[in-house]
């Protein structure tokens, strides 16, 4: 098979997962519209973090004449902007400050950083932003793995979520790989890594978890 059709499959496998993940934030957002979830439970944050990220990527895209890369990244900003304003709008109600303060954020992020790596920085310092940004979103589930290896809860870990990342990375990884891009190489081995690395201490924990649950059922018999 043509190294140019293997690249496009793994771009647009690609391009599906992360929408998937894009869209994933529907759960908490319905609880918050049916007052099952408070605002605060809501990660703003990675959000925000989040749509700036595909904006650096849908930049990167478009210097690098990568419509999987703009496209993926664009459909995910316009997802995920949705997701901001639902936030920014909830946010208001408790506290008009801070919300206003956020939504000066967001212009910055969809007019200044456009402007600023699309029309003066070019191609090569887009995707070292993006990548460096991409890198840090990726090991932040680092901090879920310390939690659950001090309160041994394994279900902090969203399985289902962790291994379509999984896929998602590998999936650009060998897209980038195919492209020859070092730019799309290192954040999603990186994504790819921390990925396996929540699955295997899941697994860990589920075991111990069952091991522990079986043992306490056969003292029980005994007893």
């Amino acid at each position: 098979m043509d190294d140019e059709i293997i690249k496009d499959i793994f771009g647009w496998t690609g391009t599906g997962l992360a929408i998937y993940f894009f869209i994933s934030p529907v759960v908490p957002f319905c609880k918050l519209i049916n007052e099952q979830m408070k605002i605060n439970e809501i990660p703003g944050i990675l959000l925000f973090c989040s749509f700036m990220n595909c904006i650096l990527w849908a930049d990167y895209g478009l210097l690098d004449d990568s419509f999987q890369v703009y496209f993926t990244n664009g459909i995910g900003g316009v997802i995920t902007l949705i997701w901001i304003t639902i936030y920014l709008i909830y946010l208001a109600k408790q506290t008009i400050g801070y919300a206003l303060f956020l939504v000066i954020l967001l212009m910055i992020a969809i007019g200044g950083i456009s402007f600023v790596f699309y029309f003066l920085l070019g191609k090569k310092i887009a995707g070292w932003a993006a990548m460096i940004f991409n890198v840090l979103m990726y090991a932040a589930p680092g901090e879920k793995i310390v939690k659950v290896f001090k309160t041994r809860q394994y279900n902090l870990i969203p399985i289902f979520s962790t291994i379509g990342g999984l896929f998602c990375s590998l999936c650009w990884l060998m897209f980038g790989v195919y492209k020859g891009d070092t730019n799309l190489i290192i954040p999603n081995a990186l994504g790819l890594f921390f990925a396996i690395l929540q699955v295997i201490v899941y697994i860990i924990f589920y075991c111990k978890k069952k091991s522990e649950e079986n043992f306490d059922l056969d003292d029980d018999k005994l007893a």
